[in-house]
């Protein structure tokens, strides 16, 4: 009996908060608003664009085709090594050189990507600038140094799959998925604060009110105007405050 009471109550509460924030649409969609137009300053403004640039190459070693599972494993070996012959310090110190970059052999490091897709002998290399042309210088000289010196190790040579081209498409930021999350962010932080503006409201509005809050019945009701006692009126205080607008919060 008390635990379907305490539901009753809680659905109470349920409903008077949804019709809360119903009166206050406006403020939600002024606070999603907000948050569209700070992440599309952010977006636009304030972040600089990155272009990305890759190239492929295909790993040959022993054998130029993938006959068994020991020639994927053989790959995948041979992938490793290349990977830390594409990211030593020789490599990438003779690019820096090369294109006249502005960093050390470290940092050009943190910024490359290598990928090997699964049962592959594919290795991808990757790389982001502020300029689409300068990836694509980045990626290009990138492998044809590490080919070369791999040429002195191997006689198998990798073969160049895909070069690098200059896209002017940015790969960051994203421009659709940082509006959404502006929009979604705006819209909750405004929700949370009528939320708890509306559960830290402790103004009594009516005779439900001061039922819950004192724990006894309500006898009478002083009516705001003289016009209340009259026609009948079944409604109780709090619902005329609602259909007046009014969410019965102290400012």
């Amino acid at each position: 009996m008390e635990t379907e009471h305490l539901n009753d109550e809680l659905e109470i509460v349920l409903i008077d908060l949804l019709l809360y924030l119903k009166r206050k649409i406006w403020l939600l969609l002024l606070g999603l608003l907000a948050g569209v137009l700070l992440s599309a300053l952010f977006t636009f403004k304030i972040v600089e664009p990155m272009y990305g640039a890759s190239s492929m190459i295909y790993m040959r070693g022993a054998g130029n085709t993938i006959s068994s599972l020991q020639d994927l494993q053989i790959g995948a070996e041979l992938t490793n090594d290349y990977e830390i012959i594409f990211t030593s310090r020789p490599i990438l110190q003779e690019v820096i050189d090369e294109l006249k970059l502005d960093m050390d052999y470290k940092e050009l490091q943190a910024r490359i990507e290598l990928s090997n897709p699964t049962d592959t002998r594919i290795l991808k290399v990757e790389y982001k600038d502020k300029d689409p042309k300068m990836a694509s210088k980045v990626v290009n000289t990138l492998v044809q140094v590490s080919m070369d010196s791999v040429k002195e190790i191997d006689a198998k040579e990798p073969y160049l799959v895909e070069e690098a081209v200059a896209d002017n498409e940015p790969v960051s930021p994203s421009p659709k998925k940082n509006l959404a999350v502006g929009a979604l962010a705006g819209l909750f932080l405004v929700g949370m604060v009528l939320v708890i503006r509306y559960v830290s409201n402790d103004k009594v509005c009516g005779e439900d009110d001061v039922t819950k809050a004192l724990g006894v019945p309500v006898f009478c009701i002083i009516p705001e105007s003289a016009s209340m006692l009259y026609k009948g009126q079944e409604k109780t205080v709090r619902e005329d405050r609602r259909n007046a607008g009014e969410d019965c919060i102290t400012q």
